[in-house]
């Protein structure tokens, strides 16, 4: 129940901010909006105030602005006397700033969240060891697990991070690790060797290791609000560049399309966050928020990307495209969104079954 209720709240969050995005910026430039709905398909609840009719509609995976004379068919004709309120009538950098405004908004709310997230005080990952590889470095000086280590090669450490980065620059270099069990100060020398890893691609990289894993154990360091805005603005840029990092490995293969995740797995990471504190589960939405805004940008059409392209054209051979092409491009676009969530979702009960047979 927590699954379905964590993932209702996070993706309604995401929809609301991305659609008002482009509901705001309709409005700065005088577009009449009709209708601004939460979900697709059916309307459960519809109000109308002022000229643009609210709804929370019955599928709640996404949602939509509709604004006058945006159809691509010839249904709903625009009267001349609303002309001027028209998207189809606006200038295309007008058009351009009301579809890039969603997934802008998606951008700068995920920020927002991480900066509250770093008010709150900035998490790290302890060097308390979790795992030791039987036959390891580790293993071999003597290294157990609890063992909290304080020190690399005479160098303090206190995140994970941290000392990390030490093993990887010492490769086959014998290194006095300062340990404290239980109390109990002990020194040990260990020799980082080099082995092939998976990094956060799943893909192998050889570097230097000692054989441990975290134990789990995190701290928080106090932080000032100007920090937190640096801290956030720059993790915010991390996390959209992992992004795009991944969109390309996905296209070229490299990663494989297996790993796709849909709905369900959303809702179980939702529930897996929210388990673990409010301050957790506003870093995931922050970071789905991040990828919901990347996602919205590529040109793919149906997406605020595939429309932005259709603009920039028009832009550049100064005359609209013709709607037939227009409609045909869109309906395939729907058609491939479609397939890919079916996909999402196949993916998604693949991992619940395996995981249930294991």
């Amino acid at each position: 129940m927590l699954s379905v209720v964590a993932a209702i709240v996070v993706i309604s969050l995401l929809i609301f901010v991305h659609e008002l995005g482009h509901f705001t910026f309709a409005k700065l430039f005088n577009v009449k909006v009709l209708i601004f709905s939460l979900g697709f398909g059916p309307a459960l609840l519809k109000k109308k105030v002022g000229e643009t009719e609210y709804r929370i509609s019955a599928l709640p995976l996404g949602g939509y602005v509709k604004m006058l004379g945006e159809s691509y068919d010839d249904e709903e004709p625009v009267p001349a006397e609303e002309q001027a309120r028209s998207y189809a009538t606006q200038a295309n950098w007008k058009k351009l700033i009301i579809l890039v405004a969603g997934p802008l908004s998606n951008w700068v709310f995920a920020f927002l969240m991480l900066v509250v997230v770093f008010l709150h005080g900035v998490p790290y990952l302890t060097t308390k060891v979790g795992e030791i590889k039987k036959g390891s470095p580790a293993y071999s000086a003597g290294i157990r697990k609890g063992d909290l280590i304080t020190a690399i090669n005479g160098v303090p450490v206190r995140e994970w991070d941290d000392m990390k980065r030490i093993i990887v620059a010492n490769p086959g270099r014998e290194l006095p690790v300062t340990i404290d069990r239980n109390g109990r100060v002990l020194v040990v020398r260990v020799t980082p060797v080099v082995t092939p890893e998976k990094d956060v691609f799943g893909e192998t990289v050889r570097v230097p290791v000692i054989g441990i894993t975290p134990y789990g154990d995190f701290g928080v360091t106090n932080t000032s609000p100007v920090h937190s805005l640096v801290l956030a603005f720059r993790e915010s840029i991390n996390i959209s560049s992992l992004v795009a990092i991944s969109l390309v490995k996905l296209v070229e293969g490299r990663i494989p399309a297996k790993d796709l995740g849909g709905p369900i797995l959303i809702a179980q990471q939702a529930a897996h966050q929210a388990r673990r504190g409010i301050m957790s589960l506003l870093y995931f939405t922050a970071l789905l928020g991040i990828n919901f805004a990347l996602l919205n940008i590529l040109p793919i059409p149906v997406l605020d990307g595939g429309n932005a392209a259709f603009t920039l054209v028009e832009a550049v051979i100064r005359r609209p495209l013709n709607k037939k092409v227009k409609l045909a491009i869109m309906e395939f676009g729907v058609l491939f969104i479609v397939l890919l969530m079916v996909f999402a979702f196949y993916n998604d009960i693949s991992r619940i079954i395996v995981a249930h047979h294991r």
